[in-house]
C-alpha cells in the first residue's frame, strides 16, 4: 500500500497546512457525504479526545483501516494511504462514538442513533427482529450502530409487554433461563412483577447457565437483597425507589417522600457490590410531568442526588436513555441524559464515560469506547469540546463506525 506524508499531500493538493489551534472548530464543506469500510480513512489535524484520560491530544491524525484504528500521530508526521479518504480536522475534536446502554430498538430508529452519535446501543427486551438487524448491521447490509441485546424479559402475571417471558411458578425458572442462554442472548432481562420466590429461582438459574441477570428490581424483591444475588446492572434506579421512600412507594412517588439520609448508605453498598446502574435521569424527567410542579422538583433533585452519591461512592454508572418506548426521543435523547449526570454533578468526562469506555468494560467490548490504535473506528467529529461543556457532545459534523464515515447534517 502506497503511503505519502502528510505535508506533501496538502502541497500536491494545494491545501494549505497552517493551523491555528486557537480558532474556532469549524465544520468543512469538503467532508464527503459517506464512505464504505472498505476505504482507509483519515481523520487530519483534530484534538482527540480518547476517553481513557482526559487529555485532548493536539493536532493529530488518525488513519484507519478495515474498520479499525491503524495509527494515531502527529499531523507534521502521519503517513496517509494514497488511496484514503480526507477529513480535514479544522481543528474540530474526534472522541469515541456514544454507546446508548437503555434502548427498545425500533428498525426505523436506527438512523437517529447514528445521527445523534451513537454507534453502540445495548437493547432492552430481545425479539427476533432484533436478530435480523445484527446480522445485517454486520455485515454492512444496512445502516445503524452495533447492537448488543438482553433478552426478552422474564416476568410474572399478568404481562406489561408483548413478547414476556411468563413465568407462573419457581419451578420453570431453569427451563426458561436454559432456553434464553440457549438462543444466544448474552444477558438475561428481570422484570417487575416475580414474586421474590421466582425472582431467587430466576437468579440461581442464571448463575448455574453463567448468563448474568440485569433488568428491573422487582417490586416484592429488596434492593439490597437483589445486590446480593449478583444483579449485574440495575435499570432506572428500581428498587433504590422502595429503599430510599419514607412510605415504600416505586416509580416516581418513592423519589417525591425519599429520605435523603438514605442516599450515602445505600450508595456506598451498591459501590462495593461493583453493581451497575443506568439511572435513566431523563425519561424520569419527563414521567415527573405528570406530578404537580413542587413534586416534579424533588423527583429530579431527589434523583440527581442519588446518583451524585453513587458516583461520590465508586458506583458504576451507565449511560442509557429507554428511546424507543415513545417517551424520549430516539438518538437525540442521549444528549439530554448526558445533560443530566452532569446536572447530577458528574464532570463531563466522567458522564462520556459512563456512555464509552465504562459502557464498553460492561459489555465486554475492550475495542470499544476509546481512541486507540488498534480499537475499532467508532468515532466522532465534534466542533467543540465536551470536556468543557457536555452540550458540545451534541455538534457533531460525522460518526465513524466500524470504519465508515457519515456526515451529519448541520
Amino acid at each position: 500500500m502506497r503511503l505519502i506524508t502528510l505535508p506533501v499531500m496538502l502541497a500536491v493538493t494545494g491545501i494549505a497546512c497552517g493551523r491555528s489551534l486557537g480558532s474556532e472548530p469549524r465544520s468543512d464543506p469538503r467532508d464527503p457525504a459517506a464512505t464504505t469500510r472498505s476505504t482507509p480513512l483519515a481523520i487530519v489535524g483534530v484534538r482527540i479526545v480518547p476517553m481513557t484520560s482526559s487529555t485532548i491530544l493536539e493536532d493529530q491524525t488518525i488513519v484507519v483501516r478495515d474498520g479499525v484504528i491503524a495509527s494515531i500521530g502527529p499531523s507534521a508526521t502521519a503517513q496517509l494511504p494514497a488511496e484514503a479518504v480526507v477529513i480535514h480536522g479544522n481543528n474540530r475534536y474526534v472522541m469515541p462514538a456514544l454507546i446508548d446502554m437503555h434502548v427498545h430498538l425500533a428498525s426505523a430508529d436506527l438512523d437517529a442513533y447514528l445521527d445523534a452519535g451513537i454507534g453502540t446501543v445495548r437493547n432492552m427486551w430481545g425479539h427476533a427482529a432484533i436478530s435480523t438487524m445484527q446480522r445485517e448491521i454486520a455485515a454492512g447490509t444496512r445502516a445503524g450502530p452495533t447492537i448488543v441485546s438482553a433478552s426478552p424479559g422474564v416476568d410474572g402475571s399478568p404481562p406489561q409487554w408483548p413478547g414476556t417471558l411468563l413465568l407462573t411458578n419457581a419451578s420453570q425458572a431453569r427451563e426458561i433461563v436454559r432456553a434464553q442462554a440457549a438462543a444466544g442472548w448474552p444477558y438475561l432481562k428481570v422484570y417487575t412483577r416475580l414474586s421474590r420466590e421466582m425472582f431467587d429461582s430466576v437468579m440461581v438459574a442464571a448463575r448455574s447457565v453463567g448468563i448474568p441477570a440485569l433488568g428491573h428490581v422487582p417490586l416484592d424483591v429488596d434492593v439490597g437483597h437483589a445486590i446480593d444475588e449478583g444483579m449485574k446492572s440495575i435499570e432506572h434506579l428500581t428498587g433504590y425507589d422502595r429503599a430510599v421512600s419514607r412510605t415504600g412507594r416505586a416509580g416516581t412517588w418513592g423519589w417525591v417522600d425519599a429520605d435523603v439520609a438514605r442516599f450515602a448508605a445505600l450508595a456506598q453498598r451498591s459501590a462495593r457490590a461493583g453493581v451497575w446502574n443506568c439511572p435513566t435521569l431523563a425519561i424520569f424527567a419527563e414521567l415527573a410531568k405528570q406530578h404537580s410542579a413542587a413534586d416534579r422538583e424533588l423527583i429530579v433533585r431527589n434523583r440527581r442526588q442519588f446518583v451524585r452519591e453513587l458516583s461520590r461512592a465508586g458506583g458504576r454508572i451507565l449511560l442509557g436513555t429507554d428511546a424507543g418506548i415513545d417517551v424520549v426521543a430516539p438518538g437525540t435523547s442521549i444528549h439530554d441524559e448526558l445533560r443530566e449526570l452532569v446536572a447530577s454533578g458528574l464532570s463531563p468526562f466522567d458522564a462520556l464515560r459512563a456512555g464509552t469506555t465504562s459502557a464498553a468494560d460492561f459489555l465486554g467490548l475492550p475495542d470499544v469506547g476509546r481512541v486507540v490504535v488498534g480499537a475499532r473506528a467508532d468515532l466522532l467529529v465534534l466542533r467543540g469540546n465536551p470536556l468543557v461543556d457536555i452540550q458540545q457532545a451534541r455538534r457533531i459534523d460525522g460518526i465513524v463506525t466500524r470504519g465508515a464515515w457519515r456526515r451529519i447534517a448541520p
